[in-house]
């Protein structure tokens, strides 16, 4: 840990800290012995014995040293810093809280060992609801090669600027990455666009202010050849969401193979769903089958909505997830509009009859 009390009961920066001084822990008020040495990061470590559960001594090296240094940027950018602040009214103390001026405090959580789901979501909702913002920054157990079972998408957040993204610190160049705007497509690797910033030349405003020039991704032109071939190697697998797929089109007179073209996914999504999109628009395609041929847009929208529930995944740091579900209703609305299965009646809907029909198996 970086903090610890001096005999006065002050909070005392283990870079800051005399040797021949006692410390207790702020947490559970046992003694600390302070370590620093020339390759070391100073910090403070238990003696032996010691059950403290407030603070961990399993911390890394990693995460010691970009704690410091995030404390060390946030500080030269004009933000009152404190590590290691104790919040007792969430019981929680995150690694960083930082403020500027009359703004909303910022708790900043390094991450780098592993977390579960439920735990991130009741620390995140923690500090929302007693007022503190929180941003999630993940260390090097988190940065391997993103794909879409990657256990860092439980950490996305949201920025108008960004879209879904995520935060990684590297400690080696004391530099921050952003990837934002990161999107799935059934059986291709993530899409995203990556943007680095160094602490030691530019501020957090550079950060907070950075606004990119967004690339909309396309995908390869073999992509439904590659589709096809993906969808029948997950049958033969028997992966899960298939299996149940191909369970849901059996009961209803089809196979996965039989599936119109309008349900194969085509342009990037946000990765929202614990299943591929195409589990999702097969879902709607066979409850839209037992709708009549005008329905209202309320039902539509209701319609989506409840075959779109049961598919998202848990996001324990997406604050107005409402907002991206929007998003993603009027995508796939828009979607069944331009691919001829639903069309404009006034206030209402009229289904294509001919889009609603089992195909000839693809493969």
């Amino acid at each position: 840990m970086l903090i610890a009390q001096d005999p006065h009961h002050q909070l005392v920066n283990a870079s800051q800290a005399g040797r021949q001084i006692p410390y207790i822990c702020p947490g559970c008020q046992g003694p600390v012995r302070l370590k620093r040495g020339s390759v070391m990061t100073a910090h403070f470590a238990h003696f032996r014995g010691s059950d403290c559960q407030v603070f961990s001594e399993g911390e890394t090296h990693e995460h010691v040293t970009g704690k410091q240094q995030l404390a060390a940027w946030f500080a030269a950018s004009g933000y009152s810093v404190q590590l290691e602040a104790g919040l007792t009214a969430l019981h929680q103390r995150p690694d960083l809280l930082v403020q500027m001026d009359v703004t909303p405090p910022l708790a900043i959580e390094f991450q780098c060992s592993p977390l579960s789901v439920t735990r991130l979501a009741a620390r995140t909702q923690g500090y929302w609801r007693h007022g503190y913002q929180v941003l999630w920054i993940l260390g090097q157990p988190y940065q391997r090669k993103l794909r879409s079972t990657s256990k860092a998408l439980k950490f996305l957040q949201y920025h108008p600027h960004w879209g879904v993204h995520l935060l990684f610190w590297q400690v080696e160049t004391a530099s921050l990455q952003l990837i934002h705007h990161i999107l799935t497509l059934d059986a291709e690797p993530l899409t995203y666009q990556r943007w680095s910033l160094k602490s030691a030349r530019q501020p957090v405003a550079a950060f907070q202010q950075f606004q990119p020039i967004v690339s909309n991704p396309t995908p390869p032109e073999e992509h439904l050849e590659h589709y096809h071939r993906q969808l029948l190697l997950a049958r033969l697998r028997h992966q899960h969401a298939f299996d149940d797929l191909q369970r849901y089109c059996y009961q209803r007179g089809g196979t996965i193979a039989q599936l119109p073209d309008w349900t194969i996914p085509r342009v990037p999504e946000l990765p929202l769903l614990t299943v591929p999109y195409l589990v999702w628009y097969g879902h709607v395609f066979g409850q839209l089958r037992q709708e009549p041929t005008v329905i209202t847009h309320e039902r539509l929208q209701a319609l989506l909505w409840t075959e779109l529930l049961p598919l998202l995944a848990r996001q324990a740091c997406l604050r107005d997830q409402g907002t991206l579900h929007r998003q993603l209703l009027l995508a796939v609305t828009t979607r069944l509009d331009q691919q001829h299965v639903i069309q404009r009646r006034g206030r209402d809907w009229t289904l294509n009859q001919a889009a609603l029909k089992w195909e000839r198996p693809k493969f």
